[in-house]
C-alpha cells in the first residue's frame, strides 16, 4: 500500500509535457538559438554559430517554410562583384526548406517538398515543447547539412508578433 501511494505521489510530482495544440504553432517564429550534440562523442557545438538567424512559419493548412542562416556569412560588396567562393560560402552557411507538417502530441514531423540542397531524406521528426511564446524543438538524430556528421539538433524559437495594422 505504501509503495502504491509513493508511486502515485511520484507520478504527480513529475511534470508531464502536455501535448501541443496545432493552433499554437500557427504563425512565424524567429530563431533564438541552435545547438548540435554529436552522436558519436556527445560534444555540443553551435553548428550555426552563437547568434544564428532564421525564421519558420506554420500555416493552418499544414504548410511549413523555414530558413536558417549561420551567424558568420560572407558580405559580398554587390551581386555583380560576388566571387564564386563567396557564393559557395553563402550556400554552405544556410539551409532552407518548404513542405508540410504533421503534429502528433509533441512529435512534429516535416515532409519536405523543397530544400536548399535537394536533400530531403534527413531527420524530419522532432519533439517539441511550447512554453508561452517560445518553442523548443529537439530533432531525431540526423546528418548535419554542414558536415554530414550525425547530430541531435536543439533549436529554440520565439513567436513573432503580428504587425499592427
Amino acid at each position: 500500500m505504501k509503495t502504491a501511494i509513493f508511486a502515485s505521489a511520484l507520478l504527480l510530482a513529475i511534470p508531464l509535457a502536455a501535448p501541443a495544440a496545432e493552433s499554437d504553432l500557427y504563425g512565424t517564429w524567429k530563431m533564438v538559438s541552435q545547438s548540435q550534440k554529436l552522436v558519436d562523442t556527445g560534444e555540443v557545438r553551435q553548428g550555426r554559430g552563437k547568434t544564428p538567424n532564421g525564421y519558420v512559419t506554420f500555416t493552418p493548412d499544414g504548410r511549413v517554410i523555414g530558413i536558417i542562416l549561420s551567424d558568420k556569412r560572407p558580405k559580398p560588396e554587390s551581386a555583380a562583384k560576388m566571387t564564386d567562393q563567396q557564393r559557395v560560402e553563402l550556400f554552405n552557411t544556410m539551409n532552407a526548406y518548404a513542405g508540410t507538417y504533421k503534429l502528433d502530441g509533441n512529435k512534429l514531423t516535416y515532409f519536405y517538398d523543397a530544400t536548399h540542397n535537394e536533400v530531403t531524406a534527413r531527420a524530419a521528426a522532432r519533439q517539441i515543447k511550447i512554453e508561452g511564446r517560445k518553442i523548443t524543438m529537439v530533432n531525431e538524430p540526423g546528418r548535419s547539412v554542414a558536415d554530414g556528421k550525425m547530430v541531435v539538433t536543439t533549436t529554440v524559437w520565439e513567436k513573432v508578433q503580428a504587425p499592427k495594422k
